[in-house]
């Protein structure tokens, strides 16, 4: 009787996506995959299974703790009888009114994506029902912000809004692409007007400012004078223009991101630089480890940008993500206001692995002055 009352536990484990998580490390446990290395509480891991150890009459109380075959599994405990305030269900003393195991009855399991609430499968608080479907609104492409709300096919679902894969504005006014999906490239678009790109002077490097009505000026080169730092132009002909990288260089794209912190779930705070009109991109990474019960979040707060700069942050899950230019969340305020990201992990599912920060120079730059990024999460 026992062994089939835990093979019956076993496989609504299976069933409950929320408990058992499959991890950015190939693990499952649910799906006929590899074993499950962790759940969400207040379920355990057993072996390869995700049990409640509170009324399992195989794992009671502890993984391995069977129960005799006359007694019930009673909040941990091995009882001959239920609490009052709990029913028996089989072996298993459950509360009706939150075990999603058991909801509003004995046997009644709640979907994998629901919680069971007042005996009730219900979607959980951060999430709506759409069409019979739980669904995160603050993420989901297909119901954006709101059940319905479709993001076009350029455009990723970030804190509830619609918004373009690759930015909301022109983040490179250099790299042949339209960056901010308004179909207007580099010079071409009004957010250039100003920028600088590097070209062949003189004598050693030059630079070229984007103009009012698309166009490119004259390069500029070098004449003799005194050297400005990062400026792209050489002005004392030496051959070449004068820097001051920071220590994290070179970090300017997703293949070569720094990883802050060898421990997962960072709290930590960077001072970095933008030494120079073709530092475009500061890239960083760390560690999530999703092992709490409640929603866990990673916050990204980029602050102490200089006068007359306008610096950027984008979050991606993963370095596919990453060089994809399809981020989770980005914060793009103007000039050198400060940026906030909040982002939330999604229900039922293990959000564990990589996470890449992107911070962008959109305009302006400062070999001395360095911009404080601080990173807080997954937790």
């Amino acid at each position: 009787m026992w062994t089939r009352w835990s093979r019956a536990l076993g496989a609504l484990c299976v069933a409950f996506l929320a408990a058992c998580g499959a991890g950015d490390d190939g693990s499952a446990g649910r799906d006929g995959g590899p074993a499950s290395t962790t759940c969400e509480a207040p379920f355990r891991l057993c072996g390869s299974e995700c049990v409640l150890t509170s009324n399992d009459p195989s794992h009671c109380g502890g993984c391995d703790l069977p129960c005799a075959a006359s007694s019930f599994c009673n909040a941990g405990s091995c009882e001959a009888i239920c609490d009052a305030n709990l029913t028996a269900c089989g072996a298993s003393c459950a509360d009706l009114d939150t075990d999603r195991t058991h909801c509003g009855r004995c046997d009644r399991a709640c979907p994998m994506d629901r919680d069971c609430q007042g005996g009730t499968c219900v979607c959980p608080a951060d999430t709506l029902d759409c069409n019979g479907e739980c669904v995160d609104v603050q993420a989901n492409r297909d119901h954006c912000g709101v059940c319905g709300r479709v993001c076009d096919a350029d455009q990723f679902c970030g804190m509830g809004a619609c918004q373009c894969m690759t930015g909301n504005r022109e983040a490179s006014c250099d790299n042949g692409k339209d960056d901010d999906c308004d179909d207007l490239v580099d010079c071409l678009d009004p957010d250039c007007v100003g920028a600088t790109r590097t070209c062949a002077g003189a004598c050693g490097p030059g630079a070229e400012i984007c103009e009012v009505g698309g166009t490119w000026g004259a390069c500029e080169g070098g004449d003799g004078s005194a050297e400005i730092c990062g400026d792209g132009i050489d002005q004392d002909c030496d051959g070449s223009d004068l820097r001051m990288p920071d220590a994290f260089e070179p970090n300017d794209d997703c293949s070569r991101c720094k990883l802050v912190q060898a421990a997962a779930d960072p709290d930590i705070t960077i001072m970095g630089t933008f030494d120079g009109v073709d530092d475009a991109i500061d890239c960083y990474e760390f560690l999530g480890d999703d092992s709490s019960s409640y929603r866990e979040h990673v916050r990204v707060t980029l602050t102490d940008i200089p006068a007359g700069a306008d610096y950027d942050i984008y979050l991606y899950r993963g370095r596919a993500a990453c060089e994809a230019g399809e981020p989770i969340a980005s914060s793009d305020n103007a000039g050198n206001d400060d940026e906030f990201i909040e982002w939330g992990e999604r229900f039922g599912s293990d959000d564990s692995g990589r996470y890449l920060v992107e911070v962008r120079r959109f305009s302006g730059y400062s070999c001395t002055e360095a911009y404080r990024l601080a990173i807080d999460g997954l937790d």
